[in-house]
Order: structure tokens, then C-alpha cells, then sequence
């Protein structure tokens, strides 16, 4: 009885060191996490999922026209509907066209599904911009899109695609 036990637990220790063993090759070989190895040389890693909501989206709304309080009015719908406005104010030089969405690669999915808010904006997505996401209001700015418009609009953009200079990481 006692030989029996001792082989049962050989056995046993044995089956456990061969999972053990696989265990640590299936993590070392997981190409979930060599991601980033498709990276081109010198390319800026950008995550382009999950798409966050609104709700953790940062923006500084900035009026680059000369029509007082459109900062305000953008901002007033932008925390409509659930974005965070950290602040409001005049931009350094004017605008012309409807809004300008800057945002560099640490937000890079939330600077597109900030853009998808501005009919006929501009993507200003920049690979050293370093501040939060910055909306500039042109002369053509009339209001903030609704959110059913701007989840329509995002999907009939047809995906996400990283910019040159980049490469994407889920």
C-alpha cells in the first residue's frame, strides 16, 4: 500500500511539472503579447480600441472667430452629451472652417470619436501634439452633433486606420 501511494504521487508530481512546463511556453509563445513587433522602426504605437465614452474624453473647447460666448455654446452641448470640458476660451488665431479636433497618439481613439461630433471638421490628429484633445470653432461651426449622428457618422467612415508614422496596438 505504501509503494502504491508513492507511485500515485510521482505521478502526480510529474503531470504537474509537464503543465507547469506547458503553461510557461504557451505564455512565452502568445502572439497577444508581441503585439507591437509589427511596429515599423522609429513608428509611434497608437491604441485604436476600445473607443472610449464620452464620459472619459477630456476637451478644450476654443472659439477661433469673432463671435462671443461659441466656446461656451460648444461646450454647454459637448457636456451634453457626457464629454468632460476642462476649459473654454479664445484661440490664438481665427478659423474658417467648421472645427478643428486636435489630438495626438495618446488619444487617439478618443480624438476620432471626438471628431466624429463636428460635421465637416478637421482632423488634426498631430504625432507631437502632448495636450488634451482641442476643438477650435470656425466661422462655419453651427452646433455639436448628436450622438446618433456622430455614431452614424463614425461607422460610415468606413474604420479606423493608422496614420503614417504609426502603427496600431489593441
Amino acid at each position: 500500500m505504501r509503494i502504491a501511494r508513492i507511485r500515485a504521487l510521482v505521478v502526480l508530481c510529474a503531470l504537474a511539472l509537464v503543465a507547469g512546463l506547458v503553461t510557461l511556453w504557451a505564455i512565452r509563445n502568445d502572439s497577444q503579447l508581441s503585439a507591437s513587433s509589427d511596429c515599423e522602426p522609429g513608428a509611434v504605437e497608437i491604441k485604436t480600441a476600445p473607443i472610449p465614452d464620452p464620459s472619459e474624453i477630456e476637451v478644450i473647447v476654443l472659439n477661433g472667430t469673432d463671435q462671443s460666448g461659441l466656446a461656451d455654446q460648444a461646450a454647454a452641448q459637448l457636456a451634453d452629451r457626457g464629454f468632460v470640458v476642462v476649459s473654454t476660451g479664445d484661440a490664438p488665431e481665427t478659423y474658417d472652417g467648421t472645427a478643428l479636433v486636435q489630438y495626438g497618439p495618446e488619444q487617439y481613439a478618443a480624438g476620432l470619436h471626438t471628431y466624429a461630433y463636428f460635421y465637416q471638421g478637421r482632423d488634426g490628429f498631430a504625432l507631437d501634439w502632448d495636450q488634451p484633445i482641442t476643438i477650435t470653432l470656425g466661422s462655419d461651426f453651427r452646433e455639436v452633433r448628436s450622438a446618433s449622428d456622430a455614431r452614424q457618422s463614425f461607422a460610415q467612415s468606413g474604420g479606423i486606420e493608422a496614420p503614417e508614422g504609426t502603427c496600431t496596438v489593441e
